[in-house]
């Protein structure tokens, strides 16, 4: 067989996925040409530039992976396979590192099938490849590996031939990269919180209906999308009009602007768990309209009535275990900001096309938000004659990083990374939603590949849709109105929560039985028989808490210890080290479990007793 056949059958054993975008023949690339050299490996020009030296691209390669790797990493990251050299030169010298190899340009990755025999380093587990110009191919690779600790491998000359290609697979490595820190430290910073509030909100949880009811109730309606950002002033004096020809589904950002423009969205989309957002609800009457929002959202914003509540899924271990028991309430999106999620629910109701308002994801004029916000509201009152309002939000802005990207309508606006994160998010929706038309009305917000800038004259001439969203809206009140708890959901919910602390309180046990086998094994590391018979219970310890369900729910809580014990990279750890680490994950499993296995009988105890629960 010749070389092209070994390393394609391979190829086709280990990486199918980059086997299936190459064509059966060896192909015949004209930006890529194969030149001997004096060590006998190969060296490659592509479109003009050598992509190794001259002499020996090995030598070269294993050079540059000795200067840029940083051993305490956790991923080695090579932007452009070229004909393997890096990942080879990078898996001998990092063993115990994983490597992902992105090549964006098709053609170099089979004219290396067919230079150099690749078999060893293909068939090695610890490669993961992506080929091709398609770059979110490149995130389910992503999801599987350790990143605490990237570090990235560029082939610059293949970079500088195809600048866009890299470029944009780059951009999609970097943007999850970013949305796992930021989860990351939101999880960190609320996840006690998320916890709390859905225990406080299990009177909710039961009785109110999932948005799963209102599936494709708006099919052939369009909907208006309604942000908070500084652009939404410009279009407010039109909102009236634009509401009678569309279904209007608000954040709770911007709900008190609307309100002071006759305009009453239908839909009021509400997740934040923090006391501060459910602020922008106040003297913000909902009659009419419909409240939605995620359970874990902060317990003030359940004490309206009036109007109806419709839950859409949890995000969180605890959450989807008690749906479990009750019925899933409807998934939506969530990219970290309301708008995805109020955006997925105007995809979710069927209506088509979309309009998007003050979805800037930046900060068009160096401001936050529209005018009228909560948030302006309380630097009002707080403000002076040597504290203007004006410096909160110059304040705000100047400590985030702002960095100028492209607008929608071509100019430039300033943004930062988190903003960022959530034009990711609407990028990649529009992608796995090809059909569903959607706009901004926004010109100087961000902009989004797949959302172009609909003309606000055009989105005026829509026929008037108003009485028919009305009838309909009747039919969502009527699925949203009042209801008691059947007995058969409280039941089943009771007996939910019920194992729930049972086995929370197992795994604290777990937990402290395996703080005292550390311990122990720490002072009889010279003892050869009791240290190995600390290790063998131990690894009894650790079997029976991988086998409770609720280890997830005590495992929420515990992320940043994880992370911090699986981003070690290749230096290994001391015997000290170890048993550190082994404690604080034991130490880690006992706080959660107990503290939350404390909401969760509480929230049992008075569903039990039927009484309210605790707000």
């Amino acid at each position: 067989m010749s070389l092209w056949e070994d390393n394609l059958r391979v190829l086709g054993e280990c990486h199918p996925e980059a086997a299936g975008l190459l064509s059966a023949g060896v192909p015949a690339p004209t930006e890529l040409t194969i030149i001997p050299t004096p060590s006998g490996n190969p060296t490659a020009v592509l479109a003009g530039r050598y992509l190794y030296g001259r002499r020996d691209p090995l030598r070269d390669a294993r050079l540059h992976v000795e200067r840029e790797v940083d051993p305490a990493c956790t991923l080695i990251i090579i932007m452009g396979f070229g004909l393997g050299y890096h990942a080879e030169a990078a898996r001998a010298a990092f063993p115990r590192l994983p490597v992902l190899a992105i090549e964006p340009n098709e053609s170099a990755m089979t004219a290396a099938l067919a230079a150099r025999d690749l078999v060893s380093l293909l068939s090695d587990s610890q490669l993961h490849l992506h080929v091709g110009p398609q770059a979110e191919g490149v995130i389910p690779l992503l999801e599987a590996l350790p990143t605490a600790k990237p570090c990235f491998i560029r082939l610059r000359p293949g970079e500088q031939a195809f600048p866009a290609a890299y470029r944009a697979a780059e951009e999609t490595v970097h943007s999850w990269l970013l949305r796992r820190d930021i989860n990351t430290n939101t999880l960190n910073r609320f996840g006690r919180l998320w916890v709390r509030n859905l225990c406080r909100n299990m009177r909710s949880f039961l009785r109110s209906p999932g948005i799963g009811r209102l599936e494709g109730l708006f099919t052939g309606i369009p909907a208006l999308v309604i942000a908070g950002g500084p652009s939404l002033d410009e279009l407010a004096p039109h909102l009236p009009a634009l509401s009678q020809r569309m279904l209007v589904i608000a954040v709770n950002t911007p709900l008190v602007p609307c309100l002071a423009r006759g305009v009453k969205p239908d839909f009021t989309v509400v997740v934040d768990p923090q006391y501060w957002a459910s602020r922008y609800l106040d003297w913000a009457p909902l009659e009419g309209g419909v409240l939605v929002a995620e359970p874990s959202t902060c317990p003030r914003v359940f004490r309206r009535d009036d109007a109806p509540f419709f839950l859409c899924s949890s995000l969180f271990p605890l959450g989807a275990t008690l749906e479990a028991a009750v019925g899933e309430k409807g998934k939506l999106g969530a990219g970290g900001s309301v708008s995805t999620t109020a955006w997925d629910l105007a995809r979710l109701l069927g209506a088509r096309p979309l309009f998007a308002a003050g979805l800037d994801l930046g900060f068009p004029g160096m401001r936050t938000h529209c005018r009228g916000v909560y948030p302006e509201e309380v630097w009002m009152c707080s403000s002076n004659r040597c504290a203007p309002a004006e410096g909160w939000s110059f304040r705000g802005i100047r400590d985030i990083g702002l960095f100028m990207t492209p607008s929608t309508s071509g100019g430039l606006t300033p943004t930062d990374r988190r903003m960022l994160l959530y034009k990711w998010w609407f990028e990649n929706q529009m992608k796995m939603h090809p059909d569903l038309r959607s706009y901004t009305l926004s010109p100087d917000g961000t902009a989004i590949e797949g959302m172009p800038l609909a003309s606000l004259n055009d989105a005026l001439t829509l026929p008037v849709r108003r009485a028919e969203i009305d009838e309909r809206m009747e039919r969502v009140r009527s699925l949203g109105g009042p209801s008691t708890d059947s007995s058969e959901s409280r039941e089943s919910l009771q007996k939910a929560l019920d194992e729930m602390a049972m086995q929370l309180l197992r795994l604290e046990e777990l937990a402290h039985q395996g703080i005292a086998l550390t311990e122990r094994l720490r002072g009889a590391l010279t003892i050869p028989r009791e240290a190995r018979e600390c290790l063998e219970q131990l690894d009894e310890v650790d079997a029976a808490i991988l086998g409770i369900a609720a280890r997830s729910i005590a495992g929420f809580l515990l992320q940043g210890i994880i992370q911090s014990i699986t981003g070690q990279g290749e230096r290994p750890a001391t015997s000290e080290e170890v048993l550190a680490r082994s404690d604080a994950m034991y130490r880690g499993i006992v706080e959660s479990s107990s503290w939350q296995n404390s909401l969760v009988a509480r929230a049992a105890r008075d569903i039990k007793e039927g009484g309210a629960l605790f707000l």
